[in-house]
C-alpha cells in the first residue's frame, strides 16, 4: 500500500514538472534558436534536463553514488558510453549522476509522446524500430554521425532492461556504433535502479551506485582485437558490476 501511495506522488511530481518545462525549458530554448544563440539554447536545455533527471530521483528517494567519474573523457573525445540496463530510471540516473548529456537509442514509440519527444530531439538520440532490421542499420548510422559532430551516444547492449537485475549476454553488434565512429567507450555498471520502481518495496531509501570502468580505445584496433571487444567491454562491466553487488549485500 505504502509502496502505490509513493509511486502515485512520485507521479503528481513528475508529471507537472514534464509540463513546466515547456514553458522553463522547451519555449526559451526555441527562442533561443531563432535568434541565433544555438549553443547557449543547448546549454539551457542540458541545464534542464538534468533538473529533470534530479527530480525524478528524488520523488523516487534514489541517492546516487557516482564512482570513478574522472575516467570519463573530457568534452571533444569521441564518446560512446556502454552500460548493463536494470531499470527505466537508468537514463535519468546516469544523467544526474554522471554529469553527461548523450544521445540515446529511443524506441521510436516514443516519437509520438509530447514534450516527451522534444527532450529526445534535444539530446541528439536516435529512434529505432525494433521489428526492422533496416532501423537498426540506419540508427546506427545516425549515431555514428553524432559521434563524430561532438555528442557523446549511450548504448545498453543487452538491448532491454534486465527482468532480474542480473547482467544479461549482449546483443551482436551492440558495439559497432563505437566501432564505426572510432570512438572510446566507456564502460558504465548501474546497480541498484530496479529497486527504486520495478522491484520497489515500501517508501524507504534506495542506494544506487554508478561506476565508470577505464575507457577503451577502438580507433586502432584490428581484426582480432574488433572480434574480441565485446568480450571485454562485457568482462569490464561485470567485474564491476560482482563489485557493486558484492557491497549492497
Amino acid at each position: 500500500m505504502l509502496k502505490k501511495i509513493h509511486l502515485a506522488i512520485a507521479i503528481m511530481i513528475v508529471v507537472p514538472t514534464f509540463i513546466l518545462s515547456l514553458f522553463v525549458g522547451i519555449i526559451p530554448a526555441a527562442l533561443l534558436r531563432v535568434f541565433g544563440a544555438q549553443k547557449i539554447a543547448a546549454r539551457w536545455m542540458r541545464f534542464n534536463g538534468t533538473n529533470i533527471s534530479r527530480t525524478i530521483l528524488w520523488s523516487l528517494r534514489m541517492k546516487i553514488e557516482a564512482l570513478h567519474t574522472e575516467r570519463i573523457p573530457r568534452d571533444g573525445t569521441p564518446v560512446c558510453f556502454v552500460s548493463n540496463h536494470q531499470s527505466a530510471l537508468d537514463i535519468p540516473a546516469v544523467i544526474a549522476a554522471l554529469r553527461i548529456w548523450p544521445g540515446f537509442i529511443a524506441k521510436s514509440e516514443l516519437r509520438k509522446v509530447p514534450i516527451l519527444n522534444t527532450w529526445i530531439d534535444s539530446m541528439r538520440c536516435v529512434y529505432i524500430d525494433r521489428k526492422s532490421p533496416r532501423s537498426s542499420i540506419e540508427a546506427i548510422l545516425r549515431g555514428v554521425d553524432h559521434i563524430r559532430n561532438g555528442t557523446p551516444m549511450f548504448v545498453f547492449p543487452e538491448g532491454t532492461r534486465s527482468k532480474t537485475g542480473a547482467l544479461g549476454e549482449f546483443k551482436s553488434g551492440s558495439l559497432k556504433l563505437a566501432t564505426r565512429a572510432k570512438a572510446m567507450i566507456v564502460p558504465i555498471t548501474i546497480d541498484g535502479t530496479r529497486k527504486a520502481l520495478e522491484q520497489k518495496k515500501g517508501i524507504g531509501r534506495v542506494h544506487v551506485r554508478i561506476s565508470v570502468a577505464e575507457p577503451i580505445p577502438t580507433a586502432d584496433l584490428d581484426d582480432e582485437q574488433l572480434k574480441a571487444l565485446p568480450d571485454k567491454v562485457y568482462g569490464a562491466i561485470g567485474e564491476q558490476f560482482r563489485s557493486l553487488s558484492h557491497e549492497s549485500v
